[in-house]
């Protein structure tokens, strides 16, 4: 079952690493939560050429990434991103969305956490 439980942003696209070097991101917000995904990880996810991390993201006189707690990968269709954080938690966003969103014809793009039947959402 799908629940609305967030966005994916561009709107401020660059983040420092953990390198000091400074990164052009997309700002994911999940159930209230700040992460950063690299725009060219998440470009290669899109074609399913390998998995994009996906990255805390810290407002330290900036947007800072703050290390990964997951990862980003294309589902078995092509037809979406899946989301999968360590702590269990997946989420999925439309690959038609992300790619409008990479171009600059879209500000956001809607995020759906992927529950189990019969479970609740997590709370903070």
């Amino acid at each position: 079952m799908l629940q609305r439980a967030g966005y994916i942003q561009r709107g401020r696209c660059s983040a420092v690493d953990e390198d000091g070097k400074l990164c052009r991101i997309v700002e994911i917000t999940l159930d209230g939560r700040q992460f950063g995904v690299r725009v060219g990880e998440l470009r290669q996810a899109l074609d399913g050429r390998r998995p994009a991390r996906v990255e805390l993201l810290r407002r330290d006189w900036g947007a800072v990434l703050g290390g990964t707690v997951g990862r980003a990968e294309r589902s078995r269709s092509g037809a979406a991103i899946v989301f999968a954080l360590a702590t269990g938690e997946r989420y999925t966003v439309p690959a038609a969305a992300l790619r409008a969103l990479l171009a600059r014809t879209s500000t956001y793009a809607p995020v759906a956490a992927v529950r189990a039947r019969g479970s609740s959402p997590v709370t903070g």
